[in-house]
């Protein structure tokens, strides 16, 4: 009976499948029955959802999401040994490999919270791909299918960035849907518009290295369509997908994606190459066109001009116009003149190179539209400048420069600002690389005419570019200083430093996210590195790059096989694969879900339809994959589902200190939250709380130290605070705000005003002021290897003053030291200097020119004002004291009111009310009189 089932169903194949001439005189089978187009549509809407929840749901519907993935694979992983062959090739055993080594790196993960919310995306994405290499059907519609479905999945992140940042009409009622997926989605993502379209998905790189696949996708599409309906409906995809990519204008996607052109150019058939070869031109025309008006539309808040959204409706129209009427006539008639084919390629490419060099070179005056700054750069030698702009009502002008050290930090020197009133004077200097004139303030319709400089070099800036879109022009002002670029390679670096800790199978998932703080030369913020090779190296060690480099790898190899075979299938995925590797050298695709899902969609079909003779399992011996995939599967359905269980109790209105227990033991990945909140919650129980705590010291994390140092100082173990504030200063050495907290928890450990159990402490000064000081030193020694430094707040440099006061008399009596915590506020002999400049931290030289002698004392070198920003902890009558080598011309305020100064330099007793208030003393000296001491304290 089941024989016969089977031979049934093999006749009823056989009668739905015809065979057919290929333009070679070939045959190929064409499944004469339609496939149902709801079915299609529907496909196309999963996997939309899906790129939308990786990338954009938040942890809770990533990890949902995730959930759901894993049990789909699960159950496709049931399906018969004939349809899991599919799966037993290079490609398919190295996506397993690439799958199960960031699957077991959650297990070991330093932030398991990261891990789980990145695999969770790769479940997702891997539920594509399995559904694709599983389920679809091995024939070339069916590859026409899997490719539509992909660039349409696409094209609505696309339309609804263009109109989120237009007329806002879609994305009204798609955020309600983004709220849903994640209550703290920001309503103004992807609203403004500056030289960029920002995207719906926040991040222009990450959404280019999506919409760059479904162009390359849409175009082979559009090449290979075979009657008019399905030519219409390529041509309205290829634009859609194609608009909104430019506006995106990422300059590294872009920079790739010419080159997966040029192979897509080099793979095609010879009699198809010159028809692709006007699909691009056409292509390329059109959407500039469509971005030129639709950049007219376009501010920096939601306008609500509809011109966006019709511009891209009327590029449609007109592209399908020439793809029924103009570029097949146009082909046919350029068929068999390979002459006349070069000249006309030689032609357009001195056309492009001759636009390219016009647009750079002809400009006039700049007119503002909805922006309402614009930048513009030069190139100037070291010298005395003289800017002077002419325009049509007064703007505000910044100039600013950047070196090497601005560059890799991504910001600027201001040199000057001023006025297009009155001409700008300026000096650049030795180490600039590039000098930024910024003019801001301007209107609609204002006019800048001219803006020239003089001085070491003479000429005038570039304002309105005349033949390129203003996007385009505002994009390229920093090309030969951009740092971004720069940036990059600290990113990278950095990686490197945190893979040599874990060099063999690498941190875990999110291992970069979560450790980049203790490694950097300076404060920035990123989750990922901008180069998924060096990011895979350092989360999963020398294991996981091989994996991934097994994904290029077995990709490049089943595309070389199916070369001769499957000429039209290697054009566009030859393409799709340069793209997807190439731009993972410069930026986060790899970690994007929304980029996942495409990328392993493009890894299942060339899975599928590019590694057939390849397939190396026998039918009868799948299970040594299946098994494993969906025991593996069930696994983290398991797991998540604790994970959620435990989140959705920790959120709840009703949670208790047992739910935080329940949580810490159930929850694998995220059972430091649990532990926290159990201690900081007040949890007590005998053994666990101690438990908790110790485990919780040894956790390498960004967010644990100074939480966990506030528990141990509610409970009195100092010692053990000051273990966990040493340990979270190592880990997180370049964070500002964690030095600010760990100072303040030592004035709340160590000052005794309105704390009476701080005096222990200062009776024991090698146990616990010694300590502390180490940790100033600690600081400083950071800031002398940072690019920049570590700033302190007016309440931790008053109350470092005082810790150092009283190091220095650690050897005194006890009610010494505690005369400095009660009466004093600020001795400049003993003013913290975390930055090494020979000032304190608190004085800022307001007007004038000092030196600073590194003792507390400067000497003025032209008439100066020296302000002092300090913190008043406790009430009482202070005196300001000043010593001089001359008094005359010397003057005080406090506060902004004058204090007079007696013949020794004192004032008489100011009241202060304590509590934490600031007290503002600002110090007026003569040019050439030496202060060697200011003292503000209890008289």
């Amino acid at each position: 009976m089941k024989k016969k089932s089977k031979d049934a169903r093999a006749a009823n194949s056989a009668r739905n499948v015809q065979p057919t001439k290929t333009a070679k005189g070939g045959t190929r089978s064409i499944h004469s029955a339609p496939e149902s187009w709801r079915l299609y549509i529907g496909v196309t809407v999963l996997v939309f959802a899906a790129m939308i929840v990786a990338h954009m749901g938040g942890y809770m519907a990533e990890k949902t999401g995730g959930l759901i993935g894993a049990a789909v694979v699960a159950a496709m992983f049931t399906i018969g040994a004939d349809r899991m062959r599919r799966l037993m090739t290079p490609l398919g055993f190295a996506v397993l490999a690439y799958m199960l080594l960031a699957g077991a790196s959650t297990l070991y993960a330093r932030a398991g919270k990261f891990a789980i919310a990145e695999f969770s995306c790769m479940l997702i994405a891997f539920a594509v791909f399995a559904g694709i290499v599983l389920y679809a059907r091995e024939s070339d519609r069916a590859f026409r299918r899997v490719a539509g479905v992909l660039a349409a999945a696409a094209a609505p992140v696309g339309v609804l960035s263009i109109d989120a940042a237009s007329c806002n009409i879609l994305m009204r009622p798609f955020r309600t849907v983004l709220l849903f997926l994640d209550s703290a989605h920001d309503p103004a993502t992807g609203t403004a518009f500056y030289a960029r379209l920002n995207t719906i998905l926040g991040n222009p790189n990450t959404y280019a290295g999506l919409m760059s696949i479904a162009c390359l996708l849409s175009l082979w599409l559009a090449l290979t369509a075979e009657n008019r309906r399905s030519r219409i409906l390529c041509g309205v995809l290829l634009t859609i997908n194609a608009v909104s990519y430019l506006l995106a204008f990422s300059m590294g996607s872009l920079g790739i994606f010419v080159l997966a052109v040029l192979l897509m150019l080099a793979l095609c058939p010879g009699e198809r190459r010159v028809s692709l070869l006007l699909l691009l031109f056409q292509t390329a025309v059109v959407a500039l066109a469509v971005a030129a008006v639709s950049v007219r539309g376009f501010g920096d808040t939601v306008t609500g001009s509809p011109l966006p959204m019709l511009a891209l409706a009327g590029g449609c129209a007109v592209f399908c116009l020439l793809e029924e009427y103009v570029r097949g006539r146009v082909a046919a008639a350029l068929e068999g003149r390979g002459q006349t084919l070069l000249i006309a390629a030689a032609a357009l490419a001195a056309l492009v190179v001759g636009y390219l060099i016009a647009g750079l070179t002809v400009t006039g005056a700049f007119t503002f539209g909805q922006e309402n700054d614009v930048m513009r750069t030069a190139d100037l030698p070291a010298g005395e400048y003289t800017l002077s702009v002419r325009a049509s009502a007064p703007l505000h002008v910044r100039v600013a420069y950047k070196n090497t050290g601005n560059l890799i930090q991504n910001n600027d020197t201001e040199l000057a600002v001023g006025t297009t009133d009155a001409p700008i004077s300026f000096t650049v200097p030795e180490d600039s690389r590039l000098t930024f004139i910024t003019f801001a303030g301007g209107a609609p319709g204002d006019v800048i005419e001219s803006a020239s400089y003089t001085g070491a070099a003479e000429g005038s800036l570039k304002l309105g570019y005349k033949l390129l879109p203003n996007f385009i022009a505002d994009r390229i002002q920093d090309l030969s200083a951009n740092g971004n670029v720069v940036q990059r390679g600290v990113y990278r670096q950095d990686a490197i430093r945190l893979w040599k800790t874990a060099p063999v199978f690498g941190r875990g998932l999110g291992g970069f996210e979560n450790g980049v703080v203790s490694v950097q030369d300076y404060y920035y913020e990123t989750k990922h590195a901008h180069n998924h090779y060096v990011e895979v190296l350092c989360n999963l060690g020398v294991l996981g790059l091989l994996s991934y480099l097994a994904l290029l790898g077995t990709a490049v190899w089943s595309l070389l096989v199916s070369r001769k075979t499957k000429p039209l299938m290697v054009t566009v995925l030859g393409a799709c694969v340069l793209q997807m590797f190439g731009q993972a050298v410069t930026d986060l695709t790899w970690s994007s879900g929304s980029c996942m899902v495409m990328f392993f969609g493009v890894l299942a079909m060339i899975a599928l339809y590019c590694g057939d003779t390849l397939r190396v399992g026998a039918p009868k011996k799948s299970g040594a994959v299946r098994i494993p995939v969906i025991v593996v599967s069930l696994a983290f359905v398991v797991l998540l589902g604790l994970n959620l269980i435990a989140q959705f109790k920790l959120y709840s209105a009703d949670l208790t200190i047992d739910d935080l227990k329940t949580g810490a033991s159930i929850d694998l990945f995220e059972k430091n939250d649990y532990k926290l909140s159990y201690l900081l919650s007040g949890g007590s129980e005998a053994g666990v709380a101690d438990k908790y705590a110790a485990d919780l010291q040894k956790a390498e994390s960004n967010a644990i130290a100074i939480p966990l140092a506030q528990y141990y100082i509610t409970i009195g173990q100092y010692d053990a605070a000051l273990d966990t504030l040493e340990h979270g200063a190592a880990y997180m050495r370049a964070d500002e705000q964690v030095w600010q907290q760990l100072f303040d928890l030592y004035e709340t450990m160590l000052d005794p005003v309105g704390n009476m159990d701080a005096l222990p402490l200062l009776g024991q000064p090698d146990r616990y002021t010694a300590r502390m000081k180490a940790g100033y030193d600690k600081l400083c020694a950071v800031n002398a290897q940072q690019l920049d430094n570590v700033n302190l707040t007016a309440r931790n440099n008053t109350f470092l003053g005082k810790l150092l006061k009283v190091y220095a008399l650690s050897g005194e009596e006890l009610n010494t030291q505690l005369a400095v915590f009660s009466g004093m506020v600020a001795d400049t002999a003993y003013a913290p200097d975390v930055n090494a400049d020979g000032a304190p931290d608190y004085a800022t030289t307001l007007a004038g020119e000092v030196t600073w002698h590194g003792d507390g004392s400067f000497t003025a070198v032209t008439d100066s004002v020296v302000v002092l920003d300090l913190t008043v902890k406790n009430e009482g009558d202070y005196v300001l004291s000043v010593t001089a080598s001359d008094l005359a011309g010397v003057s005080a305020a406090i506060d902004g009111e004058a204090v007079p100064l007696d013949a020794a330099g004192r004032s008489q007793p100011i009241e202060e009310w304590g509590g934490g208030s600031d007290a503002v003393i600002t110090i007026t000296v003569p040019a050439g009189v030496t202060v060697s001491h200011i003292g503000y304290a209890k008289g």
